[in-house]
């Protein structure tokens, strides 16, 4: 009894700490995400599998057959071949540990790990060399095909380390590998950058003016976050510090008072669009005035792509072993407190920030509420910008002018009512002044 009391004091000293870095490895959803009703679909590959995690699943036998295809096109001769697959077995005890998912690398043996991966690492690289989808004849797959690719390489469970493509990489640095990292992620809807005219020498890509940050990404989902987030900095208070630290204890005791856009509107807030080219997907700023106030989105555009963009991005900010200020959950839980109604998305779109791809209003609407739930979020991140808006909607004068522009204002039809009113009163009041002082009349 005592030596199996002394083994378990001894387990318990000798447990490892929990692992938290700024290199996280891969590893699945947890399971709190996973089990929600109808959300394991958007964590699940539809077409290929890139990693251990996924592999050898039965409705992706024709992504199999794709992915060698690739990675023959990305090879070109045995020797080649022979030489990066040599690389993967040299280095695979290393590649091993940038999975946290055991059961899922020890399906497989040394050997079998290091050929699935290098199958995988050229595919992918092959697919990096070719990233417009519309463009579909040099990948020999047709667009829809590619389309379900393309999600699928953003898929946390579906991730292959950095450090595997570098090694297979036939380009002359690092920073050559996350300009074509970079230059996949461009078409997608969250990326800051545009793609530019000028074409980038010696790979026949479109040149991408932003530098990458100096440390590598952990992955390509790792590398979509970074650029979302690159130098973005929580929205800086607009408003005395006294009252910011008191409107921020309401918050944190969930006193806000307003619920959705269409109450904001209300309260005499616009919601514009922010023309600025440079701004990122999650800069939301507002700006009060004595009459009203502006709360500024940069475009947005929602389909069928978004629900498991951002849920596999929300997913990695829970890992355990990433340490992060939960940017992208914060900025859906944002969005969510935003966006109740199909009133409130129909004001987005009015105002031209946002594209609706998906269907009814209803949809989008639906989609925030439900992707939202669950979230864990740095709670800073935005409570400047709540605070703001919060103190204008308390303003009750702000609100009653808006009501009256409302009312009065909101069309040509009741601008011409409102004048017609006017201009009856005052034709009623000249008509009773001279019956009661006629002789004013008569002065002529």
């Amino acid at each position: 009894m005592i030596t199996m009391a002394q083994d378990r004091y001894a387990q318990l000293l000798n447990h490892p700490d929990t692992s938290r870095s700024a290199w996280p490895k891969i590893q699945s959803v947890a399971h709190h995400l996973r089990s929600r009703p109808d959300f394991a679909q958007y964590y699940s590959p539809k077409m290929v599998s890139l990693g251990p995690i996924h592999h050898g699943e039965h409705h992706l036998k024709l992504g199999e057959q794709y992915k060698l295809s690739w990675a023959k096109m990305y090879v070109g001769d045995r020797n080649k071949a022979r030489s990066l697959h040599e690389k993967i077995v040299v280095n695979i005890k290393d590649l091993k540990d940038l999975y946290t998912d055991e059961d899922a690398v020890r399906r497989f043996n040394d050997d079998e790990l290091a050929w699935m991966l290098f199958v995988d690492g050229c595919a992918l690289l092959q697919i990096l060399k070719h990233p417009d989808i519309l463009k579909a004849e040099p990948l020999n797959a047709k667009v829809d095909q590619l389309a379900l690719v393309r999600q699928d390489a953003l898929l946390l469970e579906n991730q292959l380390p950095f450090q595997l493509l570098r090694l297979l990489s036939d380009l002359p640095s690092d920073t050559d590998l996350i300009k074509d990292m970079d230059y996949f992620l461009l078409c997608h809807h969250l990326s800051p950058e545009k793609p530019q005219n000028q074409n980038r020498a010696g790979s026949g890509h479109h040149a991408i003016d932003a530098d990458p940050p100096p440390a590598d990404p952990v992955h390509l989902l790792d590398e979509l976050r970074r650029k979302v987030l690159r130098d973005f900095k929580s929205p800086d208070p607009q408003i005395k510090s006294s009252d910011l630290k008191e409107l921020k204890e309401e918050i944190k005791r969930d006193e806000i008072t307003y619920r959705n856009l269409k109450e904001l509107k209300e309260a005499g807030i616009q919601v514009k669009r922010n023309k600025s080219k440079a701004k990122r997907p999650i800069d939301i700023t507002f700006s009060s005035s004595c009459f009203g106030g502006e709360l500024k989105f940069p475009d947005m555009i929602v389909d069928d792509t978004i629900a498991p963009t951002y849920l596999n991005l929300m997913a990695y900010e829970a890992c355990p072993d990433f340490e992060n200020k939960y940017e992208i959950s914060s900025y859906v839980e944002l969005l969510d407190s935003l966006i109740d109604h199909a009133d409130d998305v129909k004001e987005l779109r009015k105002a031209g920030v946002l594209r609706n791809c998906l269907g009814s209003d209803e949809e989008v609407a639906e989609l925030f509420n439900v992707i939202s739930k669950d979230l864990v979020v740095h709670t800073s991140i935005y409570t400047s910008l709540r605070a703001e808006i919060e103190k204008h909607y308390k303003k009750k004068c702000k609100t009653w002018f808006a009501m009256a522009c409302n009312t009065y204002f909101s069309n040509p039809w009741s601008i011409i009512a409102f004048i017609a009113a006017s201009a009856a009163l005052l034709l009623t009041f000249i008509q009773t002044w001279f019956a009661a002082f006629p002789s004013h009349g008569n002065s002529g």
